[in-house]
């Protein structure tokens, strides 16, 4: 039986999780594609591993997190209370099915990478899967001044904290599809290896003798 794994994608609203899936997937995405905002989407995928084996996964588009969910990054004031989940309801809704998550900010905005460290700690309580791993995705959305990254800025921030909690974090553009072959990549070639072993023992023929 084909295992399908399960792949959850998260990010404030308007980070591109859309528009890098529709790319990596279909590789149709443009700049005058039209998106919608999302609710949740399912996009499947057969990708090819590192070893040339493919791995079936299912990505879950998942609608864009509100950062008035945050308090100490909120940008906004008096949210309705009716129309938000938690972050806790919203981990506790993925962490139990999940065999990866992935962790997508806005290179050139702060804030959308401030939530994701609030946001893993809660899936990090919730989360079943013990071999279920985070990859972070930088998506570099708009042209930014051309000057060395500062120890402040979303990406330097972003790659200190993968390294520190053991995370890979790539930096992607969905406008370059090329930009996207080494993170789905990565993600089917981890599935690859930590593939369960068989539980049963090894059978052994016995000699007999008559």
């Amino acid at each position: 039986m084909v295992k399908n794994y399960r792949v959850v994608v998260f990010g404030v609203k308007g980070v591109g999780k859309t528009a890098i899936l529709e790319q990596a997937i279909y590789g149709h995405f443009s700049k005058n594609y039209k998106l919608w905002p999302t609710i949740e989407d399912i996009y499947q995928a057969s990708i090819e591993t590192d070893k040339g084996v493919r791995e079936l996964v299912r990505f879950y588009d998942t609608a864009g997190l509100d950062l008035t969910q945050l308090p100490e990054v909120g940008l906004y004031s008096n949210p309705d209370p009716s129309l938000m989940l938690s972050f806790g309801q919203i981990a506790k809704q993925y962490a139990s099915i999940s065999d990866a998550f992935v962790l997508m900010y806005d290179t050139s905005r702060p804030e959308t990478f401030d939530c994701l460290v609030t946001l893993k700690k809660e899936i990090d309580k919730n989360k079943e899967k013990k071999d279920a791993f985070y990859v972070i995705l930088g998506h570099k959305m708009r042209e930014m001044d051309i000057k060395a990254p500062t120890l402040e800025c979303p990406t330097s921030r972003a790659s200190h904290w993968s390294i520190r909690e053991k995370m890979k974090h790539f930096e992607v553009n969905a406008l370059d599809r090329t930009t996207l072959f080494e993170p789905f990549t990565y993600i089917a070639s981890k599935f690859n290896t930590t593939q369960p072993k068989s539980s049963f023992p090894q059978l052994v023929r016995k000699n007999t003798q008559h």
